[in-house]
């Protein structure tokens, strides 16, 4: 088992992982009908943002290098196993329509300060937002939180 993995499966054990997990913030997806490979692992985040109705989104993350290199994560399509439609990617203010903007990098990856491929090319996020700019000592709970905050208009 390679080193990233053995440090990503240490880091859904602890506390600050599973706390969200019984929150009903996030957890690892079950529903996928194929097997995912590591380093990609489907993770699921609860929402109600613009809607009464609490409901999940997914999200295709790539954790190869984990965590010494940021997690990449875009929305996804359980059924299809497919990267999410445009059209169904999460929509509201102004933040959540930059992170979540499918025409940025091909619809790949988040445009955030923790995604790996969000951070080239914008080091100036280090010093906008250090409490979400990738180290090498966050955990995956880390990106989790990020995306449950702005989809959950958490402002704290």
């Amino acid at each position: 088992m390679s080193a990233d993995l053995l440090l990503f499966n240490k880091h859904v054990e602890e506390a600050s992982f599973q706390m969200g997990v019984d929150d009903g913030m996030w957890g690892i997806a079950d529903e996928n009908p194929q097997p995912l490979t590591i380093p990609i692992v489907l993770i699921w985040i609860l929402t109600n943002f613009g809607s009464s109705i609490a409901e999940r989104v997914y999200f295709r993350f790539d954790i190869s290098g984990y965590p010494s290199q940021a997690p990449t994560a875009c929305p996804w399509d359980i059924t299809t196993n497919q990267r999410l439609q445009n059209d169904l990617w999460p929509k509201g203010n102004e933040n959540i329509n930059s992170v979540f903007n499918p025409n940025w990098n091909n619809g790949t990856s988040l445009y955030c300060p923790c995604d790996r491929m969000a951070i080239h090319g914008h080091v100036q996020w280090q010093n906008d937002y250090p409490e979400w700019w990738w180290r090498s000592d966050f955990k995956i709970d880390k990106y989790l939180n990020f995306i449950h905050k702005l989809l959950n208009n958490v402002t704290k």
